[in-house]
């Protein structure tokens, strides 16, 4: 999110830009960092969230046609109906919105999901033809070349905001302090660290991800032929960017503090993966283990973003809670983000985005994706 608000900042402006981060670009403690992330326009009932993935969409494609790099493979998102009586509401909410809006959706009973996609298992399924994934290390290469190429400046340390001053203080070496007339603040589960109080909070979360190896034909699991998926507890993207596919659970809740997570995968997560792509994915359910990964969400109580500026600092503003559904949104998050940096009116209403809890206001329409997915 940091990446994509300086590319825009610049691209609408000629305001100097300096990106700071902890670690630098695509660490291994960010939450963004990996091979891939799953886009969808599918949202249950959510017609803003599914909006906002329609113009994410295009945005992406112009960061494409700047940049000449793909980003996003398009294979759709197959929702499998399962014993989940949740998962069940949000995949038939989703159909029916999409299918409301003009979308495009389908719906597959057991013949046709065989027929059609024959690696998956269900008796009923629906289908999103938007939905694709995401490579999100390049994505992250890709955006901060394209802010360095406007002419966005870059720095790897660790800071601390200096609340009666206009400055920020790097803790390094050297002590040495930068003016600033606004900070924007994108550092997901860190963000507790900076907020007041009565400030919307989050709650870091330990997420584990699996990569399989297919026990036959990896081709049957490529973009073209396989599509992200979603099943009671897990979802699944197809190999893209790495020679397995990724599995994880869609709704863990353990609360961890960023600095001192463990960030080794349990036995006991690749086991439940394991046992989920037995009944929905079998031939992925004895693969071999390419490779695991811890990664942290920074969850919000209802899972809605927090994109406002500070209520009492205007030269801050925040951008955090994306709650491990926010990547497939960067390009649009990093424009509104800029937008509120830059003192410009934001291109949707963020009355369902505002810091301050009471005025967050979100319709109660039914299923919504409550957690995340990578």
């Amino acid at each position: 999110m940091g990446l994509s608000t300086a590319y825009y900042i610049r691209k609408s402006s000629d305001s100097e830009v300096l990106v700071l981060d902890r670690y630098g670009i695509g660490n291994e403690y960010c939450s963004s960092n990996d091979v891939n992330r799953v886009f969808r326009y599918s949202y249950g009932n959510d017609e803003l969230y599914t909006r906002m993935a329609v113009e994410s969409l295009r945005m992406w494609k112009e960061l494409e046609k700047e940049s000449r790099q793909q980003l996003l493979l398009q294979s759709g998102l197959l929702l499998l109906q399962g014993e989940d009586d949740n998962a069940n509401a949000f995949n038939q909410a989703s159909f029916k919105t999409l299918s409301r809006m003009g979308l495009g959706a389908e719906e597959f009973g057991k013949s046709e999901l065989k027929e059609r996609f024959p690696q998956f298992r269900a008796e009923r399924a629906f289908f999103d033809s938007h939905g694709g994934v995401l490579l999100a290390s390049k994505a992250l290469k890709t955006l901060q070349s394209l802010a360095k190429a406007r002419g966005a400046r870059f720095l790897q340390g660790q800071a601390r905001m200096m609340r009666s001053e206009n400055s920020l203080e790097l803790e390094g070496d050297d002590r040495q302090t930068i003016e600033f007339r606004k900070l924007v603040m994108t550092i997901g589960p860190w963000t507790n660290n900076l907020l007041a109080e009565r400030l919307v909070g989050v709650i870091p979360t330990r997420q584990q991800i699996i990569y399989f190896q297919p026990r036959n034909d990896l081709e049957r699991f490529r973009p073209g032929s396989c599509p992200v998926f979603f099943t009671d507890k897990h979802y699944g993207l197809p190999a893209a960017g790495i020679d397995a596919v990724k599995v994880s659970p869609k709704e863990l809740a353990e609360r961890v503090d960023p600095e001192t997570v463990r960030r080794k995968v349990d036995d006991q997560q690749v086991a439940d993966c394991r046992e989920a792509c037995r009944k929905f994915v079998p031939e992925i359910a004895d693969g071999k283990v390419l490779r695991t990964k811890v990664c942290l969400y920074d969850m919000t109580e209802n899972s809605d973003f927090v994109l406002d500026r500070d209520p009492e600092q205007a030269n801050v503003v925040y951008g955090y809670g994306f709650s491990g559904h926010g990547f497939k949104f960067a390009p649009l998050i990093g424009k509104t983000l800029a937008e509120l940096a830059l003192d410009t009116i934001p291109s949707f209403s963020l009355d369902r985005f505002s810091a301050i809890p009471s005025r967050r206001r979100r319709p109660t329409l039914g299923a919504h994706l409550g957690k995340g997915e990578q």
